[in-house]
Formats: C-alpha cells, sequence, structure tokens
C-alpha cells in the first residue's frame, strides 16, 4: 500500500507495509454506569499494542463510525468524554491513541510527545489506518459512513486523513494546520474546519485562503471562524482551559453535528 503525504505542496510517496490483527465481532460491552445515558464504552487495542477508547449506542443496530483524534496533549478524559457524547447521537466514536499510552498535561512533554509522532509519520499513518479497518470490522459500524474528527495536533491529523484518502468520508478539523496550497482535485473527503479568530499559530487570512482554495474543489465543504476566540477554544479539558468558550464551543458542536448528518444522508 501506498500512503501520499503531502508537506508544504510537495508530495512524498511512502511505502507502507503492515499486517493488522482485528476483531471482527461486535465488541463486548462494558456497560456505562449510568444506565439513563443509552451508551456503552470500552478500551480497545486496535493497532500493535495500542489501546483506544470505543464508545457506541447500547441499541443494537448499524451507526457511521467516526475515529477522534486527541489533542497534542493525549488521549485524556476529556476526549473520552467527547467520544460519549457523540455515542450518545447515534456515533461508533473510536478516539485513537498517538502516544501510545502516555498523555501529559505539560506543554514541554506534550511538544516532544508531538514531535516524536512527526519523526515517523509512516508509523502515525498506519495507527490511524489501522483505527478505519478496526471500525469497519465492528458489527455495528456502516463501514460506508466514516469520518475523523481531530482537535489541535488531532486537527492536521484528521486534515490529513482526508488528503491521503484513507477511507473516511468527511474530516472535522478543530485548529489544526493545513496547507492551502496542497492540491484538493482528487480529494473525495468533506471537510468541516473550525478556527478561532484569535488563534496566535494560525492566521486568520490562512484560514480564508484555505476556504476559498475548498470552495474550488468538488464536495460540501465548510470553514467556520469563530470570532473573540483563539486556539483550543472547544475543548475543556476539565475546567483547567482558559482558551475554552462555552458558547463558541456548543456552536462548533451543533455544527459538526449537522455537518456529518448532511455527509451521512447523502451517501
Amino acid at each position: 500500500m501506498k500512503t501520499f503525504l503531502v508537506v508544504a505542496g510537495v508530495v512524498v510517496v511512502i511505502a507502507i507495509a503492515y499486517v493488522i490483527t482485528t476483531n471482527t465481532n461486535e465488541p463486548t460491552p462494558i456497560q456505562n454506569n449510568e444506565e439513563e445515558t443509552g451508551i456503552a464504552f470500552q478500551n480497545v487495542e486496535y493497532f500493535a499494542s495500542t489501546t483506544g477508547y470505543l464508545a457506541y449506542p447500547k441499541v443494537k443496530g448499524t451507526y457511521p463510525g467516526l475515529i477522534l483524534i486527541h489533542e497534542w496533549w493525549g488521549l485524556n478524559d476529556d476526549i473520552k468524554s467527547i467520544a460519549d457524547r457523540f455515542a450518545k447521537e447515534g456515533y461508533v466514536a473510536l478516539a485513537v491513541d498517538m502516544y501510545n499510552g502516555t498523555s501529559t498535561t505539560d506543554s514541554v512533554k506534550a511538544r516532544e510527545l508531538s514531535i516524536a509522532v512527526r519523526e515517523d509519520i509512516p508509523g502515525a499513518f498506519e495507527n490511524l489506518e489501522a483505527a478505519v479497518v478496526y471500525l469497519k470490522s465492528q458489527d455495528n459500524v456502516n463501514d460506508a459512513a466514516l469520518a475523523s474528527v481531530g482537535w489541535c495536533f488531532g486537527g492536521g491529523w484528521s486534515y490529513q486523513m482526508a488528503i491521503n484518502e484513507l477511507g473516511t468520508n468527511a474530516s472535522v478539523m478543530y485548529y489544526g494546520q493545513f496547507d492551502p496550497e496542497d492540491d484538493f482535485e482528487m480529494m473525495k473527503s468533506h471537510i468541516l474546519g473550525h478556527f478561532g479568530e484569535e488563534d496566535m499559530g494560525i492566521a486568520v487570512d490562512t484560514v480564508k485562503e484555505f476556504q476559498a482554495a475548498l470552495e474550488t474543489t468538488n464536495g460540501m465543504h465548510e470553514i467556520y471562524i469563530y470570532p473573540n476566540v483563539g486556539h483550543g477554544f472547544a475543548n475543556a479539558r476539565g475546567g483547567t482551559n482558559m482558551a475554552y468558550s462555552e458558547e463558541e464551543a456548543e456552536l462548533a458542536w451543533e455544527r459538526t453535528k449537522d455537518f456529518l448528518e448532511k455527509i451521512f444522508s447523502s451517501n
């Protein structure tokens, strides 16, 4: 298999050979203590020895599948709670772990972890491709209805899933890195982007350039710029994130739900 990674407008062809072991049966539910939530959740080994967090509706059925990609802090309780929230909306949500079991609240350590992923691009793609294969193998997942959702570090990887055609129909990116000069002509995935007007790392003008580029391509693409908020505005992180804006986060959540429903209903 070949994966095409676009970095600063240059296409790098990476040959990836790997073997993925998957469970072809529906996962055994670990019941949520709050019966009224209507969801179940469990830790699952979806790639080599890497464990992710899977949340899904208890009611037997077939649902769209989501791959959730964490911020540079790692797979923490904040992302798991979002997986639960998606499950309540009728999705099977797999929160992947790009750090193989490590998470942190220290920005220096987070930077080190994110750099380590960038230094092993083939391994990162194997991880995400394995997540796609895992979801497709589940009896309660519609394998023709898959999307990725990522935040910050994960937003950038959600974007990479789109432009590298990793098998998803849509990519939702919350303040993730992108390149407006990438070639979107052959991209099949639809993109939804959420960005803060006051983000110090992603300039508004660049976001507008990205939006304009997407408007010239096929697909249902939506880019939103949220006023008076910066990077990380949609993640509460247990009340520790000073950049969090409940109002804008909820607006982005509603837009994400509407976007995914529109994409999946059109398939």
